[in-house]
């Protein structure tokens, strides 16, 4: 299980150390993808083809169903974690989340999350008490 928030910085190669209490978990091939939200998230090869085999259940005659294979599957790539701990995360990828040099990694149990750290900072600094009652009511009512 992927947990925990770690700040961290890319260095002139856009090369990111993946924290060693995520790295442990997570093997040496890893897939990132364009995240729905503004980030990058982060799955184990097993991970990424329950993704994949979730998509693979929807009609690609549905539009939504395109749009998400086109958002998060042209925007993955297949990455190698190095003797030293580092993923060279693709420059696009970065460009599209918008990452400066400082992120923000968070492990959210079956994934992990790459996001900009002012970016991230700023979602923080809008959640409220109030939102986060609210969305905790909402999954209470699923089983």
């Amino acid at each position: 299980m992927l947990l925990g928030t770690f700040e961290h910085s890319l260095d002139d190669k856009n090369r990111i150390t993946i924290p060693s209490k995520l790295r442990n978990k997570l093997g040496d091939i890893i897939f990132v993808s364009k995240g729905v939200e503004n980030c990058l998230e982060i799955r184990t090869p097993e991970k990424f083809n329950e993704l994949l085999s979730e998509l693979g259940k929807r009609s690609s005659f549905n539009g939504a169903t395109r749009t998400i294979e086109r958002l998060i599957l042209s925007n993955s790539d297949e990455l190698t974690i190095d003797s030293s701990g580092r993923v060279k995360i693709p420059t696009n990828l970065l460009e599209k989340i918008g990452v400066s040099k400082q992120v923000y990694i968070l492990g959210l149990g079956d994934r992990m999350e790459i996001w900009d750290k002012s970016t991230y900072e700023k979602i923080l600094s809008e959640v409220d008490e109030d939102q986060i009652y609210a969305a905790a009511e909402k999954l209470g009512g699923e089983k």
